[in-house]
C-alpha cells in the first residue's frame, strides 16, 4: 500500500501519517502483520500480510479528503486536504521459462576458429517464440553455446516480462491514486462535524475518533 499527500500542503502530509497509523491499527484488529517499507516527504509505503489482508483493505484505494483545523494551524482556520491511497499486491520475481517456447537452431560458425568452426554446426541461435527475443552464440562448442544462449535468453525474457508487469503495476497504481486533487474522492473525514462519509459504500459514522483508531468496520456496518 502507498499513502501519498496531495492538495492541502503540510496538513495533507500530516494526514498521511494519521491514516497510516489508523491502517496499522486496523491491521492489528484483523490479525495482520504490517511492515513499513518507505517513508519520506509525504509518502509512506507499507506491506500488510496475513489471511484476509486483501479483503481488509479492498475499500481503501482512491482519494481521501480530510476537513479539519490542522494541529499546526495557530489561527483556527479550517483546511480541506486530500491524500491518495493505492492498494496493490507486491510484485514477485519468480520466473520460469518453458522449454516448449524455445526454438534452437544450429549453424556453421564464422569468424575466429577457421575451418574447424565452419565445418561444424557449433553456432547456436535460441529464439523465445512468444516474444520473438533471440540470442546468437558463436563459440567453438555447441554444447557450451547452447547452455550460454539459454541462460542469456532466460534473462532477457525475464526482463521483458518484468518490465511489462512493472508497467502494468504502475499504471494500476496511478489509476487508483489519481492526481491527489479534489475530484473522485472515495471518503471524507470531517473532523469539524465529527463525521466520516464513505462515498463508495454510501455509509457514514459519527465515531471519527474510533475510525482513526483503526475501526474501519464502523463504515461497513452502518
Amino acid at each position: 500500500m502507498d499513502i501519498q499527500f496531495g492538495e492541502g500542503g503540510d496538513d495533507s502530509k500530516l494526514f498521511v501519517e494519521d491514516l497510516y497509523e489508523a491502517y496499522v491499527r486496523w491491521a492489528q484488529i484483523n490479525n495482520l502483520e504490517s511492515e513499513e517499507l518507505h517513508r519520506g516527504d509525504g509518502k509512506i509505503s507499507v506491506k500488510f500480510t496475513g489471511k484476509g489482508a486483501t479483503k481488509a483493505f479492498k475499500h481503501e484505494a482512491g482519494k481521501h479528503c480530510v476537513q479539519r483545523v490542522p494541529p499546526t494551524e495557530s489561527k483556527g482556520r479550517r483546511h480541506t486536504s486530500f491524500i491518495s491511497v493505492a492498494v496493490m499486491p507486491l510484485l514477485h520475481t519468480d520466473f520460469y521459462i518453458n522449454e516448449k517456447d524455445i526454438e534452437i537452431k544450429t549453424q556453421g560458425g564464422h569468424g575466429k576458429g577457421g575451418q574447424h568452426q565452419n565445418k561444424t554446426d557449433s553456432a547456436v541461435r535460441a529464439t523465445h517464440t512468444p516474444t520473438g527475443l533471440k540470442v546468437f552464440i558463436n563459440g567453438r562448442s555447441q554444447h557450451a553455446n547452447k547452455k550460454l544462449a539459454l541462460e542469456i535468453l532466460a534473462n532477457k525474457v525475464q526482463q521483458y516480462y518484468t518490465d511489462q508487469k512493472v508497467a502494468s503495476h504502475n499504471e494500476k497504481k496511478r489509476n487508483q491514486m489519481g492526481g491527489g486533487h479534489r475530484s473522485g474522492k472515495i471518503r471524507t473525514y470531517n473532523f469539524i462535524e465529527s463525521v466520516v462519509r464513505d462515498h463508495q459504500l454510501n455509509t457514514k459514522t459519527g465515531k471519527i475518533k474510533q475510525i482513526m483508531k483503526g475501526h474501519f468496520d464502523l463504515l461497513l456496518k452502518e
